[in-house]
């Protein structure tokens, strides 16, 4: 009876960390009933140093892809292969389309200023040239219909994911819309604090990996240190999105050269 009792204990401990923790439920399983990865799919990443040694690109890479896939729930390792290479094998349930996503997206954030005036300022030999000034650039991010809306942006990034503590999906309180909420360390509150206090009334973009994800107006100085992204994200997009945002930043970027089936 107490065999059956332990059992009964167990597995319904295992009941309340599935539906606490639904994407990492296989983490809380002990390790003769976890999903292996031999025989899965597996994938061959080449990695580019963008300004640091090869080799450690390719250990930051696998921490933040550790950390990643961790997240999103999947079985796998991650082990370098040659000097510039990661060998990623998956278990054989894996969403490999998805694992592709969320592992070689660079996951670069940035906070900068929309700029709405500039054809004002334009001189007359850029506006004869149709060219924006130099410190601007044209980014595009997604309207509420899946239509691209394009942005005059600064090229000056006012804040950026590395001063990020934490992020979650969520849901607004006001229309249900998927969301992603963020906090930042003291020196990025700090930022944030006095950036939203000289530019209110004025739009900020969001922008991750060049793309604008989100570009509300300043209504007031935002002094806690916390904020929140939205704008036509789906559940999965708003968790995806959390879960780059929580890994860092990619150190260069990240191709898949070779996908093998099992």
């Amino acid at each position: 009876m107490k065999a059956l009792a332990v059992v009964i204990g167990f597995v319904f401990a295992l009941g309340v960390a599935a539906l606490a923790f639904p994407d990492r439920f296989g983490d809380y399983l002990p390790g003769f009933m976890q999903e292996s990865v031999q025989g899965g799919p597996q994938l061959v990443l080449q990695v580019e140093a963008d300004g640091v040694d090869m080799g450690k690109a390719v250990a930051d890479s696998i921490s933040v892809i550790e950390r990643r896939l961790k997240d999103l729930g999947e079985r796998f390792s991650a082990q370098p292969q040659d000097s510039n290479r990661i060998l990623l094998s998956l278990s054989k349930s894996a969403d490999v389309v998805r694992v592709i996503e969320v592992t070689t997206r660079p996951g670069r954030l940035q906070f900068r200023l929309i700029d709405t005036n500039w054809r004002r300022n334009m001189t007359p030999e850029q506006a004869v040239r149709g060219e924006p000034p130099a410190h601007l650039e044209e980014l595009y991010g997604r309207g509420g219909r899946g239509e691209q809306l394009p942005y005059m942006v600064d090229k000056r990034a006012l804040l950026t994911g590395r001063d990020l503590v934490d992020a979650q999906p969520g849901l607004d309180a006001r229309t249900s819309e998927p969301i992603v909420s963020f906090r930042f360390n003291a020196n990025g509150a700090r930022q944030f604090a006095q950036v939203t206090q000289e530019n209110v009334g004025k739009p900020f973009a969001i922008v991750l990996d060049n793309e604008v994800i989100s570009a509300p107006i300043i209504r007031e100085p935002i002094l806690g240190g916390t904020g929140q992204i939205s704008g036509s994200l789906t559940v999965q997009q708003a968790n995806d999105m959390a879960i780059l945002l929580r890994s860092g930043e990619l150190p260069g970027p990240l191709t898949v050269i070779e996908q093998r089936s099992p």
